[in-house]
């Protein structure tokens, strides 16, 4: 007889913004410090901010123009981490350091939600964990250089083998798949 695996799947769908590269040390270290300070879904989210739940994944052509607005809203100035935050998006909560972005809206026939005030490479939070000590920093972080792209973001609810009596703890078991980047224009 063939045990196979019992796997039970949440996802969500998301409008993301990935900052350039030059950023990731940066997220990486603040990103230990959470998990150093006992947050275990550290890692759970992709190095990208959330802007927009999403009914289904955006066109290319949205995305390009979504890339193309933000770029004219932002202008010269850089994208900043300002504070660290909490938010909760369909059963999803999110600590990490917010983003001081121009709010963007994406077409609202594929959006479930805007995202205002956007997190970077947010920490997955159990329900009833208590967010980190505010005497963690957020990272100094700033850049110009950003895409924009779709996110496919599944929890995994269930995971054990038939028969098994392993433990499996759904509250960090995530898989991700980014979509194209669409790289935000350079400033004119």
């Amino acid at each position: 007889m063939e045990t196979g695996k019992l796997i039970d799947y949440e996802t969500w769908l998301f409008a993301v913004l990935v900052p350039h590269r030059d950023c990731l040390p940066a997220l990486e270290i603040y990103r230990q410090s959470l998990f150093s300070d006992g947050k275990d879904g550290a890692f759970s989210f992709p190095a990208a901010a959330p802007l927009a739940l999403l009914h289904r994944p955006l066109k290319k052509g949205e995305l390009k123009n979504a890339a193309t607005e933000l770029r004219r809203e932002l202008g010269e100035k850089h994208i900043v981490c300002i504070e660290q935050g909490e938010k909760t998006v369909n059963t999803l909560r999110f600590f990490g350091p917010i983003l001081e972005l121009p709010f963007h809206k994406f077409p609202e026939d594929a959006v479930v939600q805007h995202l205002e005030k956007p997190l970077l490479a947010p920490a997955i939070l159990a329900p009833g964990e208590i967010a980190p000590s505010p005497l963690l920093q957020a990272p100094a972080v700033s850049f110009r250089a950003a895409a924009l792209a779709n996110l496919s973001f599944t929890r995994i609810l269930s995971g054990m083998e038939a028969g098994s009596t392993e433990d499996f703890e759904p509250e960090y078991s995530f898989t991700w798949e980014l979509g194209p980047l669409q790289w935000l224009p350079k400033r004119t």
